[in-house]
Order: structure tokens, then sequence, then C-alpha cells
């Protein structure tokens, strides 16, 4: 056999000889380098999903390039896996977007080029897949090699978003207030008691704590309660003093910056809100949340003067009341996304709680306790208690199309009178995440066609979702739904999904993966 790959990706070489691995082992994301026909293009992905057959997995190879064509995403549904890992495939049958006729793909295994053998055959920390795809249009069969590690751990969630844990010096994994703060006038009020862990926990909350923000009075004004996943500046006794009083996130600030990696489409969060006068009803009584994500460049909150609006790629801020009985409630705020940094890739989160909406506002005051001969005066301040901050990523089908005409799913299944993909360059998807992607795969023993949506956090949600097609012809009856998968899936991330301007009917427009905005970041599809 001709020599089909280049030497310098036979470093990797995965030993059939290996114990026992099950789906949920192996599925995630491998980050590697591809070689076809003996060109290297590096820095490739390749994801790994739970299949829907016991003992088998999805492959999906995102944007499949060859001879400078965008051939579109390899799709390989349901692939019988081995307990040691190994892959077998003997033909399937796909359509890629670029080519007129359908492509057949065979995984394979034992491989020879040169002196060098090569199985296809993935473990929870590496993967090696060899292709052979065939079709019409080509002049010969393309021989594909993926060789690649799993993904180190990105970051895409809100450290201890339920502020649990043991607290140091008043403050949580994660978290920091006025005791960690920097600053002239960080020494008038640092306290024990501004921030405090608290043992009321949200209805239905799986954790044991939350956490307390008050408001405190210092040297007679009075200052917001706030915690934040930066550090806090403190530099004047001016509430309003965007220069010298901030929260802040910077690189080289360790300990006090949030690497991140996400998009996310909102934030979740539960407060149970308190001002000091227990009037629910005023406009100045609301307390407020700000989300910020940046790049890799120092940032600071509040802003000043817009300095930073080539820093700042989205933000998710909400000014909220206390509910009428002042309990518990779930608060979720979407993230406006820049227009002009959608091509800017996310390195930091900076998080800012604060029991006002205003610098020094509230509605603190002072009031008198005991009796005639031990009267105290103590001061009555806004409290707010937190607890299960979560970033939410959109991970389902918001249009799923055959021929422009939009199929509906009942239970995730949808059905169609057409024989088993007459055409499938007439099937089209789009989830409704600004970081989801969509992968159609098409399944001829099933007879039946896979959709699935994944989202930036795939990582650490470890879950998707799942849609079928079953053709008139098909040869399954009554099929079960498939809901939400939830593999357990460990040391994987998903990779980050770049924006990119592009012209459509002479419009130019922004896209995210198959999502289309327009230049004022409106979704159009």
């Amino acid at each position: 056999m001709k020599k089909v790959f280049i030497s310098v990706l036979a470093g990797l070489m995965i030993s059939a000889q290996l114990l026992a691995v099950s789906v949920k082992d192996v599925c995630g994301q491998f980050n590697g380098d591809l070689n076809i026909g003996g060109k290297a293009y590096p820095n490739r992905a390749v994801y790994l999903l739970p299949g829907t057959v016991d003992n088998s997995v999805t492959f999906v190879l995102p944007d499949f390039i060859y001879n400078a064509g965008k051939l579109g995403n390899i799709v390989l549904p349901n692939i019988p896996m081995s307990e040691s890992g190994q892959l077998t495939l003997n033909k399937a049958t796909l359509y890629l977007d670029s080519i007129s006729e359908r492509a057949t793909i065979t995984i394979v295994n034992d491989l020879k080029d040169g002196d060098v053998v090569y199985n296809s055959i993935v473990t929870a920390t590496e993967a090696q897949v060899v292709l052979q795809i065939a079709a019409q249009s080509l002049k010969e069969d393309i021989y594909v090699l993926f060789q690649g590690k799993a993904a180190d751990q990105a970051n895409y969630a809100l450290v201890n978003g339920g502020f649990e844990g043991d607290w140091v010096e008043s403050e949580p994994q994660g978290w920091h207030s006025f005791n960690s703060a920097t600053g002239g006038y960080v020494d008038y009020i640092r306290n024990d008691y501004q921030f405090i862990q608290s043992d009321m926990v949200r209805p239905g909350s799986k954790g044991v704590h939350s956490a307390l923000l008050s408001s405190t009075m210092a040297l007679g004004i009075a200052a917001n309660g706030n915690c934040t996943n930066g550090q806090i500046n403190a530099g004047s006794k001016t509430p309003d003093d965007p220069e010298r009083n901030y929260n802040f996130s910077d690189p080289a600030n360790e300990g006090f910056n949030t690497p991140f990696n996400g998009r996310p489409d909102s934030v979740v969060f539960w407060a149970k809100y308190l001002p000091a006068d227990r009037d629910y009803t005023k406009d100045d009584n609301q307390a407020r949340l700000n989300v910020v994500i940046t790049t890799n460049a120092r940032y600071q909150d509040p802003e000043k003067d817009n300095n930073f609006a080539d820093v700042r790629i989205g933000a998710a801020t909400l000014n909220y009341s206390a509910t009428s009985d002042f309990s518990w409630q779930r608060l979720t705020v979407p993230f406006n996304y820049e227009t002009a940094n959608l091509d800017k890739e996310p390195a930091y989160i900076l998080t800012t709680f604060t029991t006002n909406k205003t610098p020094g506002g509230g509605t603190s005051y002072t009031d008198t306790t005991g009796g005639i001969f031990n009267k105290v005066k103590v001061n009555v301040l806004d409290t707010v208690y937190l607890d299960d901050v979560e970033l939410i990523y959109n991970k389902s089908l918001q249009q799923f199309s055959l021929d422009g005409e939009a199929l509906s799913f009942d239970r995730h299944i949808a059905t169609v009178e057409d024989d088993y993909c007459d055409d499938c360059a007439k099937f089209a998807a789009v989830g409704n995440g600004v970081s989801s992607q969509t992968f159609i795969g098409f399944d001829a023993d099933q007879r039946c066609i896979f959709i699935y949506v994944i989202a930036d956090d795939y990582a650490q949600s470890r879950a998707y979702n799942l849609y079928r097609v079953d053709f008139a012809d098909s040869d399954i009856k009554n099929p079960e739904p498939i809901d939400n998968p939830d593999e357990a899936i460990d040391n994987v991330s998903v990779q980050t999904v770049r924006f990119e301007k592009v012209m459509v009917n002479g419009q130019l427009l922004l896209r995210s993966g198959n999502v289309i905005y327009n230049l004022m970041g409106v979704r159009l599809q």
C-alpha cells in the first residue's frame, strides 16, 4: 500500500491491549491533528457522543475540508465499540454538503502505512480514528487519520455558584468582598459581617448554604453590600466615584480573576432581597447583578466613559426588587453581546452582586432596641441572600427543515412521508443558543436521521439534545422518545464558536455556527 500518512503524526499510537472502557469513559471532545492523504491539518476537534444503541458512540468531525473545499460535517451515528475501545464501522453512506452525491465512509482498523499499523481506537484520554472516504466525484479514496487527546477542562461555568464549602476570612471559594479589597479607603470598610455564609437556602436547593450580603455604614456613609469573583477597589469615601471605587478583573491579578471561555445565553440565580425599610414598591429599593464577559484584558465595573468598549464581549445586567412577601425568587437574565466584539474570544468573566443598584444607595437607618436602662442603637441595613448562580447555554432546536419546510417534533421525534434520505442536502438545522452547534447524522441501519445539538458547556453540563426523524419506509415502529441524553462525561471541553462576518444576498451579516444575526446583534435565523 502506498504511504497515506506523513510520519510526523505517527507519534500518538494507542495499543489495542487496554483495560476495558465504557461509552461513558470515552465520550467528549478530543483535540489533535488531521492527516488527509498526506497533508496535515493541525488543531482540529472531534466529538464523541453516546450512541442510541448499546455500546456505541457517535463520531463527529465538524467542517471537514479537502483540497480547500469545505465538504461539511462528518457524522457517523452508532458506531459499535468493543470493551477495549476499538471502533468498527464497515460502511456508512453519508451526504457531504458540497458533494452532489453521497459519500461512502469506512472506519478502518489494522491499516498498514510503511512499518506502522493504525487502529481506530479510543480511550478516556486519547483517540485515533482512521476513515476511508469514497465518492464518485473524488478521483481516488481519501484516507483520513485523526490523532488527538482529550481536551483539557475549559471554563464554562461560574466557580462555586452555590456559595458552599468553607469560607476563609469571610469569603467562599471563588468570591471576594471588602475583606480582600484593595484601595486607600479599604481600612474603613473591612468587617466580618457584610458578606457571610448562611444556612438559609433557596427552595429545592441541593446545597446547605447560601451567601448573605449586607450594606454597611462607614464614617457615616452607607456602603452597598458588594461581592464579586474579581476584586474590589475601594479608593474613595464618595460611593459613586468610578475612578476609585469599582470591581475589577485583571489577567495579572491571579486569584482575583475568573478565566472563562464560553458564550452563555443567560444567567440564572436565586435571591431573597430585604430592603431595610421593607418597601418593595420603591424604585430606589433595587438590588443589582452585573455579569460581564471580557477579552484577555483588564476590565472594571462600573466603567468610566466607556473606556472598556473593546474589552466587553457580552453582559447580563439586572436591577431587581423584593417580592411582596420578601421570599426567594428565581431570576433569569439574558446576555447581550457586543456586535463589534463578536469575533473576539472570551477569556474572563466578572460577576458583581450589590445590595443596591446605586452606589451609596439603599435605605439603611438607625433604630433603638432594649429597655430604659439598656438602650442600644443598631443599624438596619439592606440585605440580600444569594444562592445557586448558574450560566445557561441553550441547546435545543430552533428550526429543522426539509427543503425549506419546517418539521415539527413530537417528544423529539418527527416522521416524514418521503423515503429515507432521497436528498439529504435539503435538511437544515438551527440551534436556539448563541453557542449551540447542530450536527445531522444519517443512520442507514435504523433508517432515520439524528440531529445532535450541543453548546459550549457540553463538558460541564454533560447534556445535549437529540432529535430523530423517521421516514415512511423506516423499519422502526413506535420508537421510544429520546430526551436529553445525560451520559456522565469527564475531562472534556467544547470548541468555542467563533463569530464571523458573512455576505447573504448582498447584505453583511454575522454568523455564529448556524445562527445568523444582523449587525445590531438581532437574531435573524
